[in-house]
């Protein structure tokens, strides 16, 4: 009798973060931590609870929430997954860790801290995010809000009530992406979707170019 087909899925955009394991369609096991400094040895400790129904089934594809969010808990997400794809000959994808927000109005909206002064937005049509998120500023970010509540579209946010608050952002509910509710979205797509999302790279979900601080020097000068 052979192997049932397992699917891995890792979420590390947020400070909670989570994996989920299903096999043969079937939720069979997932873990939920506290993101801490020490990331690395916090999500190997994390999967070795899978390790006994993984040497049951064969592990076919490992989805990771690509953000937008923290990037090392991303970046280690991906790592982890190339290293468990090489060992299972298994397939990674990336899918935004904002269809993991278990959102499930027709359509809503998600804001984020994207630093540097600015706010990532990003629609959801039936729990699904559209499109990389757009980058406005707070004043642009504080008057979408007002916009949407008067058009009672929900809006939702991965940062604290707190932190939203003292920027001006209110009535803004909070959520954290699962693994378990990115599988679930996975699980819904249909055979050309998720051949499309694995056509592309996993990496990162970037949402603006990276700051690139320039040197003083140019690389080949000789400090004096």
């Amino acid at each position: 009798m052979g192997m049932e087909d397992a699917l891995l899925v890792l979420e590390t955009s947020c400070v909670r973060c989570s994996a989920a394991l299903w096999v043969g369609g079937e939720l069979v096991e997932q873990v939920m931590w506290e993101a801490q400094r020490n990331r690395a040895a916090l999500i190997f400790g994390e999967l070795e609870k899978f390790m006994p129904k993984l040497r049951v089934a064969k592990l076919t594809h490992i989805i990771v929430g690509s953000g937008p969010g923290a990037y090392s808990g991303v970046r280690l997400a991906l790592a982890v997954a190339d290293g468990l794809a090489l060992v299972h000959d298994a397939a990674v994808c990336a899918l935004g860790s904002w269809n993991g927000l278990g959102i499930t109005e027709p359509e809503a909206w998600v804001i984020s801290d994207a630093r540097r002064g600015g706010w990532a937005w990003g629609c959801l049509i039936d729990g699904v995010l559209q499109a990389v998120p757009e980058v406005l500023s707070l004043e642009e970010s504080v008057a979408k809000v007002t916009a949407l509540q008067q058009k009672q579209v929900p809006i939702y946010s991965t940062e604290s009530p707190e932190l939203l608050e003292a920027r001006g952002i209110l009535g803004v509910m909070q959520l954290e992406p699962s693994a378990e509710n990115l599988g679930k979205v996975w699980l819904s797509m249909t055979a050309e979707q998720r051949a499309n999302l694995m056509s592309k790279p996993a990496e990162p979900m970037y949402i603006r170019a990276p700051h690139i601080t320039k040197s003083k020097r140019p690389a080949w000068a000789v400090k004096p």
